[in-house]
């Protein structure tokens, strides 16, 4: 299966800091890829530098075969990667509907002008756009909230807001950045079965960083761990956690990045 997202030898430094010194990371297509580490293991500064948000010092990025190593962040999103952060993106004074919405960009193509004097494109695409995050929405579970202010909701249903909004997107490839947080067993049980859902009935690629060992050894494809910056161990779940390294490493451990 050929590779959706590849990074070859990446270098990252933050002054005379390295946080990340020649990683590789390969991910096939419409496969789930988990990120793990301890905290200042470069996790997050990862899926920056594949996102285009964090510039690095050496290496290439590759994107659907493409060269994006010199790509800001909104030109690989117009190219199909979205990224969700640790921390929570909620417009607080929409609605459940109105915040998915958000992430239909790519499906609109009218300009400042259309949407000032509401023309008749503005109001065919906004129809189309409202379907889509509907139907979003029926995906995460959350058809019954449409209306509701967002930020009524909980805040477990609110994670599962941002992800809609993220596949509102269409997107070719999601990259999560520890959306089990803050969440209890049940609904991480359920944020498992959605990000399992993503890849098989949604055919989107997934690169997830997380902490919650037992959440990525049951859903991921791949795994990488990375040390201090560097490629640890990669290969299936099964096999990394049999990894004597990760073992006394990292498995186990209640690890922040």
């Amino acid at each position: 299966m050929p590779d959706l997202l590849n990074l070859n030898r990446i270098t990252v430094r933050f002054g005379g800091v390295t946080a990340l010194s020649e990683v590789d990371l390969a991910v096939p297509a419409k496969t789930i890829v988990s990120v793990i580490g301890p905290n200042g293991a470069g996790k997050t500064t990862l899926l920056g530098v594949a996102s285009g948000m964090v510039k690095a010092a050496a290496g290439q990025v590759a994107l659907d075969g493409r060269d994006v190593s010199r790509a800001p962040a909104h030109v690989r999103g117009a190219a199909g990667m979205v990224r969700t952060f640790q921390n929570l993106e909620v417009f607080s004074n929409m609605t459940v509907l109105e915040n998915v919405m958000t992430g239909c960009h790519r499906h609109v193509g009218y300009g400042v002008v259309s949407c000032l004097f509401r023309t008749p494109r503005f109001r065919r695409e906004e129809r189309c756009c409202r379907e889509h995050a509907l139907m979003r929405l029926d995906f995460v579970g959350l058809t019954d909230q449409a209306d509701s202010p967002a930020v009524d909701l909980p805040y477990g249903l609110q994670r599962r807001m941002e992800i809609a909004r993220a596949v509102a997107a269409d997107p070719l490839i999601l990259l999560l950045d520890e959306p089990a947080a803050g969440l209890n067993t049940r609904e991480t049980q359920a944020l498992g079965e959605l990000i399992t859902a993503i890849r098989d009935r949604l055919g989107v690629t997934v690169v997830l960083v997380e902490h919650d060992m037992d959440l990525v050894m049951r859903i991921s494809d791949r795994v990488m761990v990375l040390k201090e910056g560097r490629n640890l161990a990669v290969g299936p779940p099964e096999t990394v956690q049999k990894n004597p390294e990760v073992i006394r490493a990292y498995l186990g451990e209640d690890e922040d990045d």
